[in-house]
């Protein structure tokens, strides 16, 4: 591996847990013990490490093509003998990265519109309908709702150390997993279909198959937990907020996610219109498919003849066009990652009110215990691949070009992600009385320094990172050299303490003091404990309860009273944190945005993909 790839190896929104290359290359052997009947014919496994059995690659949903692109997801039809589920299903249509697990280049379109796939791992002592049941956690990979795949993570680890079942699920991604038009509403002949959120009724989708299915490898339908990464912790949330998944699953865990929803007028709307759009709204994307083909001339004679055109019409349309059509007019950017509308309320999947508002009363949304948090250092991940922050010496000398900046803007970035993700649903939902909440934040910077790269400066607790401390999992993961001698003792301490919590969660609701109970005792938020857990090695204070809370309202005091950042990059947080807060105004302050002398400035212009 070239020391270029040190720095370009960092993967965003949703590191992988396990490097994608090392999983996908070696089909196991089935084994006759691993056999096991499903609502839609009997499958056959394999035996997996840490004395587990794995189920590859068996699909949960009909394949979303032809005319069942963009509605939702349907049963899947019963196959005849024994199927068998050795491989990893296909990741969801995408850009190439990483992230997909699968082979190819950047730019490229990978991936396959049969994908609703999962994996499951069971202990194989405690595998099977008469031998289980046991917590059942159902991992919702991240990557921004537009890159990533269950087959880049692996549960062995997890299922076969910690006594629980594990499953990854796929869902569709970017403008085929949340796409709303009118077009699709005026030919639906079902409300979900509708609705746009087919994403989302994916997860809910798998999330019926499991409670139908998972009593026969060793799991308790009865218990079980959501968990996810950045999208995949917005996905948990999204999960909450659902009417349509009441009763499917009975803890959740969010780490480094968020309650940001999007208008319909974000997402359908011209990106010039009063109203404005994104840039990859349902109608830009149109227009833009119809200058492609060469059915307009410009942007104007594409509008007139989108809007001339039927309901019916549109959607055929639409439905014959290639992923790598409908993906033409979009930017491959970080990990193959574009901005695309997500999560519209439109009624039935989401309701009218935004998930923050939903926890204001626990009868409105799914009330069940929740583990919550983030990483100290979230958004140097991306600072660390942008050429404002790093700079580069032949390609292979990454430092940081201002550190007392960077770490700034860092630590706003940052602190802004937990107010959202953290301290405004923990407050909310505690002081409405619903479901306990247990809240962290991780703290491990300790990644290693080398004559290329200094980690432990450059992305400190940065996004993602924590995944492969939950999943126990370090042999495919994160970035070359990151771990050696000085680390890997007090990683692995963390590592196990993070699944021993991670798990109890699952079995009884509270982290408590972890499966054996001898671990600090957890406290949920607002408890005389404190309110949340940093979860660090012993040399940087260790594990341990405090208060240190922050609000939005608390980011902007702190922004307006800064004098350590020129006026634009001042101007620029403050706009990117506070202009569409999922995806309203609700915090934006026009005449605070002025006093800070940013009253010239567009607040779009903050904000990638407007």
């Amino acid at each position: 591996m070239s020391f270029k790839r040190i720095l370009f190896g960092v993967v965003a929104l949703g590191l992988s847990a396990c490097g994608a290359d090392d999983i996908a290359e070696i089909t196991p052997v089935s084994d006759p013990g691993t056999v096991r009947m499903t609502t839609s014919g009997e499958v056959i496994g394999s035996t997996d490490k840490h004395d587990t059995y794995a189920w590859r690659g068996i699909p949960f949903a009909a394949p979303p093509v032809g005319d069942l692109r963009w509605r939702a997801p349907q049963p899947v039809a019963a196959w005849e003998g024994r199927r068998e589920a050795l491989s990893f299903g296909p990741a969801c249509i995408q850009f190439w990265s990483r992230l997909s697990g699968m082979e190819g280049s950047a730019g490229e379109v990978a991936g396959s519109e049969d994908c609703l796939t999962l994996n499951i791992w069971s202990p194989q002592d405690r595998s099977g309908p008469n031998r289980g049941p046991l917590p059942v956690m159902v991992w919702i990979h991240g990557g921004g709702n537009t890159v990533g795949a269950a087959r880049t993570y692996a549960g062995d680890t997890l299922a076969g150390k910690q006594d629980v079942v594990v499953v990854t699920i796929n869902y569709r991604l970017g403008l085929l997993g949340w796409f709303s038009h009118p077009a699709i509403r005026g030919t639906a002949t079902d409300p979900t279909d509708a609705s746009g959120n087919f994403g989302t009724l994916d997860t809910i989708a798998a999330l019926d198959w499991i409670s139908a299915n998972i009593a026969q490898f060793g799991g308790d339908p009865s218990n079980v937990t959501v968990f996810g990464e950045s999208a995949g912790g917005r996905n948990v949330y999204a999960l909450m907020a659902s009417p349509l998944a009441k009763g499917l699953f009975h803890k959740a865990i969010s780490q480094s996610g968020s309650l940001s929803t999007t208008p319909l007028h974000i997402a359908e709307n011209y990106a010039d219109d009063e109203t404005r759009g994104m840039t990859n709204s349902s109608r830009e994307i149109i227009a833009e498919l119809l200058q492609r083909e060469g059915k307009a001339t410009d942007r104007e004679t594409a509008k007139a003849a989108a809007e001339s055109m039927s309901h019916e019409e549109t959607l055929g349309w639409l439905r014959q066009q290639t992923p790598t059509d409908l993906l033409a007019g979009t930017v491959a950017g970080l990990s193959g990652m574009y901005r695309a509308p997500q999560m519209f309320h439109d009624g039935v999947v989401l309701t009218a009110a935004s998930p923050r508002k939903q926890f204001d009363d626990p009868s409105s949304y799914n009330a069940v215990p929740l583990m919550t948090g983030t990483n100290r250092d979230e958004s140097k991940l991306f600072m660390a691949q942008d050429p404002e922050w790093v700079s580069r010496f032949l390609g292979l000398f990454v430092s940081v070009s201002d550190q007392e900046q960077y770490d700034l803007v860092a630590a706003y970035q940052s602190d802004h992600w937990k107010a959202r993700a953290v301290d405004t649903p923990a407050e909310r939902i505690v002081a409405a009385g619903g479901a306990p909440v247990f809240a962290y934040r991780w703290d491990w910077d300790e990644g290693a320094s080398n004559m290329f790269v200094d980690y432990s400066t450059l992305l400190g607790a940065a996004h993602g990172m924590e995944i492969s401390f939950v999943f126990g999992d370090f042999e495919r993961g994160l970035l070359p050299g990151f771990f050696d001698d000085n680390n890997v003792e007090a990683r692995d301490k963390l590592s196990d303490a993070m699944m021993s919590y991670w798990t109890q969660f699952a079995y009884s609701g509270d982290p408590g003091k972890g499966r054996k109970g001898e671990l600090l005792q957890w406290g949920a938020w607002g408890s005389q404990a404190g309110d949340f857990i940093i979860l660090d090695t012993e040399a940087d204070g260790g594990i341990r309860m405090t208060s240190e809370g922050v609000t939005l309202d608390d980011m902007k005091s702190r922004l307006a009273a800064e004098e350590s950042l020129p006026p634009q990059k001042r101007c620029e947080l403050y706009a990117s944190m506070f202009f569409l807060f999922e995806g309203n105004n609700d915090h934006w302050d026009q005449e605070q945005f002025n006093t800070l002398g940013c009253g010239e400035m567009n607040p779009y212009t903050a904000l990638r993909g407007f």
